[in-house]
């Protein structure tokens, strides 16, 4: 594991096939992720809110509890990406909300899918706070890709 300066440091380098990385806050951080952001040079997202509102007209759920979950925050996740935004990297909080709505086996799968994203325009960083561990199974694969601590 590496820390956040690493991490984006690694995902802006020219040419990198890696685009999604993470990073697990301190919990001080909570309510604070935008400022974060901007001293990081990165652009903030606030992932639940934008996933709510990419939801069609008139919907009364998330469907982040049907069989194919993963798969549409995947979609959302390929979608941001593609996006062109002001900076070339954008900083997604409030992720945890939408990661613990899925299933365990489709968190997996989402991780799996996402982790693997080549040569996205826009580079994700998804921040968790630190006591969300839990919520990322596949971190040995990963490693590289998975920042902790604070700034």
């Amino acid at each position: 594991m590496v820390d956040i300066h690493s991490l984006v440091q690694q995902l802006l380098q020219p040419g990198v096939r890696k685009s999604v990385g993470v990073w697990f806050f301190p919990l001080e951080y909570l309510g604070q992720e935008e400022d974060i952001a901007w001293r990081l040079g990165l652009q903030p997202l606030d992932a639940r809110g934008a996933f709510l509102e990419r939801l069609p007209e008139g919907a009364t759920h998330s469907g982040l509890r049907t069989r194919y979950a993963h798969e549409k925050l995947f979609e959302f996740i390929t979608a941001l990406g593609d996006e062109i935004c002001n900076r070339n990297c954008l900083l997604l909080y409030t992720f945890d909300l939408l990661l613990l709505a899925l299933e365990v086996d489709a968190r997996e799968q989402f991780w799996k899918a996402t982790l693997k994203l080549p040569y996205l325009r826009t580079k994700l960083i998804i921040a968790l706070p630190e006591n969300a561990r839990f919520l990322l199974s596949a971190t040995a694969e990963f490693v590289s890709q998975i920042a902790v601590g604070s700034l």
